[in-house]
């Protein structure tokens, strides 16, 4: 899927992901009992790992909108592909992949939220699944200091990525 154009606004998506990053873990509860007393109820254990999950997918779907955008002004194309799970990196969350060529080579980069590593993947035909693929690339990127990556570091390393 594409994204770019008139109207879509790269600053505005890269804020909404990093709120929603700094908010992976779903707040509690809160309200009054039956006597007016404040009260604070967790979610579920389950629960929370659910909520944290979609969240991190939302926050790489505006982080990789925000980053075609980018690519597009600097006149690389690029679009946002399916979920993917990053088979190198240290957890095993989906995230939404990248999809542009690199060196040559048309690529999947999934966006791993506030990951300073950004890996690279050879894209297959009809195969989304990137387990076994060998990584075709990688580029070190810059954390800001709550570690967030925003949209103008990852584009900015894709970008050395495409030319080194």
């Amino acid at each position: 899927m594409a994204v770019g154009g008139k109207g879509v606004d790269a600053e505005r998506l890269d804020r909404e992901a990093r709120e929603l990053f700094r908010q992976l873990t779903p707040a509690p509860v809160t309200g009054h009992d039956k006597d007016g007393r404040p009260l604070s109820i967790p979610p579920g254990e389950r629960l929370a790992e659910i909520g944290r999950r979609a969240r991190f997918i939302a926050v790489s779907d505006a982080l990789a909108r925000a980053v075609v955008v980018i690519l597009g002004r600097e006149g690389v194309p690029a679009a946002v592909g399916h979920v993917q799970v990053d088979p190198a990196a240290s957890g095993d969350e989906q995230v939404l992949g990248l999809l542009l060529d690199v060196g040559g080579v048309a690529s999947v980069v999934p966006l791993r939220p506030g990951d300073p590593l950004l890996r690279g993947y050879a894209a297959v035909d009809g195969v989304i699944d990137l387990v076994g693929r060998e990584l075709a690339f990688s580029v070190d990127l810059v954390a800001e200091d709550d570690g967030w990556v925003g949209a103008e570091a990852v584009a900015a390393g894709l970008l050395r990525a495409r030319t080194g």
